[in-house]
């Protein structure tokens, strides 16, 4: 800027202040437009409300030419402004008019010499500082007490009741956990309560902290059942690199006459009275489809299932003889029979034509010719047909976590059946199962958030859990209608998690933001997996970070989801890219773990990771800790600087804020 000459100085200058006062002028606008439903947002957290409105004013413009000219004169590039938006605009605003006084120009210094007018919305031109600590407010509200050396919470998903029993509560409280989730697309009630005393317990016992997050299952749009599938139960434990069992398969044994329960690996059926004979430690032996010699251990039993452990890989088609033996003693033969874990599956290729259907009860795979040509279509039934009423002809329908992508060629709406034809498959061959998810990214589903189970689920989340999650979550309704059930059950103080998974959904954020703020507390989840589905996985990476932006303009904390060091978590060594992906998380406010054998290892490696990455960024601002790669210290100098350099510390920003 110094080489440049004062006459073009002086005209960037005017320029910039007529883009910042055009931008002001609009943000003040749009939150004029909106001024009623920001008057339904209670006035502890309209300043959040009004400061969202803001950044959708300032981002429906493109700023970048505007941002290159202001780091030119030596000014802010508005390139963290999410927190505070009206209020680093009128920062911004200020600077230039003064170096425009400062060369003389008359306009700006009458401006600077005047009494500054009472804006409408002076009250919520926050700094910087002040949207952060409203965040962190909000975020404490959500999800409890800050970690001790980090901003950043950590979530863990519970695994079964019979795993998550108080010593597994007490290893991962040690590790790291915050917020522990439970599942209710898993198990019910009964396993619930066990699992939420058994972490009251731990927590009390230990004195640490932890709230609890019950995730509602939401609507289920997956392929229906096989035709003539065989029933047969597979199962295998996790190995290591040299085939040694670090994780024995799980497998449940119920009683003929026990509830029904979402199954685990498989699940077999054994007889009231010979259920009974059952004890802790006994196990069960077969020869599996192969003739192979298995065996199972009854790991748990109560009165209407036993979880079983196997340490290798087995086969079972329909049923089983199995033997009972108790130690050295054999107890007798017990008739065992397969529940579920159907093989059969409707193969899939490239160009393709097959029917997908709401109203058939069954999926029939393809005939083909010897040449592999369809002669009679497949048939994909629907589980929940009202999903399919808003398909039209040229939308996408993707099997399988978009294993399988096809699209809408013919639709009778009527008759609640529409023909696809495969245009993207993962391999030459994909072969979908009974129970794989079905995803519409392109069309307007009409169906509630809150299903029948949902509401089911409700009463013992209200009574036990500290906020629930909305599974796919796509409107304001969607969030009005579990506004007004929990008010309903008397809990309008638990806090609320919109679960982002869909096209809709990320497209309505800022409405749907919006209509939470009116409840509070209030966070967002990422969904990644099912959202890299909708949107495509090359846009998953721009879409989760305008996600996180829209969470910071709103003060609303960010749970970052999906496969956060999952492959350690199963298999106890990490990827790189997993590493990479848990380092970038810090952005978020919390950061969620899936279940697994080796989930402890995987809290503490995630805390650690947040611990440090804390020090070299904060949100989207860049943190400058110091260095002692690039020091010129004597070895033994450089080992003490890098040892002070990995004491658990919270970033100095972050520690202000807090």
């Amino acid at each position: 800027m110094t080489n440049q000459p004062e006459s073009e100085i002086r005209s960037a200058l005017l320029n910039v202040r007529d883009r910042l006062q055009a931008i002001e002028q609009r943000m003040l606008q749009l939150e004029t437009e909106m001024e009623s439903a920001l008057g339904r947002v209670p006035l502890e957290r309209r300043a959040s409300a009004r400061n969202l409105v803001h950044y959708i004013a300032l981002r429906q413009q493109d700023l970048r030419d505007l941002q290159v000219e202001l780091a030119d004169l030596g000014l802010s590039s508005l390139g963290r402004l999410e927190g505070c938006v009206l209020g680093t605009i009128r920062s911004v605003l200020m600077r230039t008019r003064e170096a425009l006084a400062w060369r003389g120009d008359v306009d700006s210094l009458a401006t600077l010499e005047a009494v500054p007018p009472v804006a409408t919305s002076a009250a919520c031109a926050l700094d910087w500082s002040a949207g952060m600590q409203a965040l962190h407010h909000h975020t404490r509200e959500l999800l409890g007490t800050k970690p001790e050396h980090r901003h950043v919470y950590i979530m863990v998903t519970a695994p079964s009741a019979s795993e998550g029993d108080a010593t597994w509560m007490d290893c991962m409280l040690r590790a790291g956990m915050n917020v522990l989730r439970i599942n209710c697309a898993h198990e019910g009630p009964e396993e619930w309560e066990r699992l939420v005393r058994a972490l009251r317990q731990a927590s009390e016992r230990s004195d640490v902290p932890c709230r609890i997050l019950m995730d509602l299952a939401g609507p289920k749009i997956r392929t229906g059942a096989i035709q003539g599938a065989l029933r047969v139960a597979t199962w295998k434990p996790e190995k290591d690199q040299l085939g040694r069992v670090v994780s024995p398969a799980k497998v449940r044994l119920k009683r003929a006459s026990a509830p029904e329960r979402d199954s685990l690996d498989a699940e077999l059926v054994l007889g009231d009275e010979a259920f009974s004979t059952l004890r802790l430690g006994d196990t069960l032996e077969f020869r599996d489809t192969r003739g192979k010699r298995r065996s199972l251990l009854v790991a748990s039993i109560d009165a209407d299932s036993a979880l079983l452990e196997a340490t290798a890989r087995a086969y079972v088609l329909e049923q089983v003889e199995a033997t009972h033996r108790r130690g050295d003693h054999s107890l007798g033969r017990l008739g065992i029979q397969v529940m579920n874990g159907a093989d059969a599956a409707v193969d899939m290729r490239l160009d393709d034509e097959l029917v997908l259907s709401g109203t058939r009860a069954f999926c029939s795979p393809p005939k083909r010719n010897p040449s592999g040509r369809v002669e009679t279509r497949a048939e994909i039934a629907c589980t929940l047909a009202a999903a399919l009423d808003g398909l039209q002809v040229g939308h996408r329908v993707l099997f399988d976590d978009g294993k399988v992508e096809a699209v809408v060629t013919e639709a009778r709406p009527r008759e609640q059946e529409y023909l696809l034809r495969v245009t993207r498959t993962q391999r030459p061959v994909v072969r979908i199962r009974a129970e794989k998810g079905i995803n519409l990214p392109d069309s307007d589903l009409p169906i509630a958030a809150l299903q029948a189970d949902d509401l089911a689920a409700l009463p013992f989340v209200a009574l036990h859990a500290d906020a629930v999650s909305l599974s796919f979550a796509r409107t304001p309704e969607d969030v009005e209608a579990l506004h007004s059930e929990l008010d309903r059950l008397g809990r309008r103080d638990i806090g609320i998690v919109l679960k982002i998974e869909t096209r809709s959904g990320f497209r309505n954020l800022p409405r749907l933001l919006l209509q939470g703020l009116q409840r509070p507390p209030l966070g967002v989840m990422i969904a990644r997996g099912d959202l890299a589905v909708e949107v495509g996985f090359e846009r998953l990476a721009e879409v989760q970070e305008e996600m996180l932006w829209l969470c910071e303009a709103s003060h609303v904390p960010a749970i970052w989801a999906t496969q956060v060091l999952d492959n350690l978590a199963k298999t106890g060594v990490p990827s790189r890219a997993e590493v990479t992906d848990a380092a970038a998380s810090v952005a978020a406010e919390c950061v969620m773990l899936n279940k697994g054998p080796h989930v402890v290892d995987a809290v503490r490696t995630l805390a650690d990771i947040l611990e440090r990455m804390e020090k070299h960024r904060f949100k989207k601002r860049s943190l400058s800790r110091a260095l002692s790669v690039s020091s010129f210290q004597d070895r033994t100098s450089e080992v003490q600087a890098s040892q002070a350099s990995d004491a658990p510390s919270v970033s100095p920003v972050a520690a202000r804020i807090n």
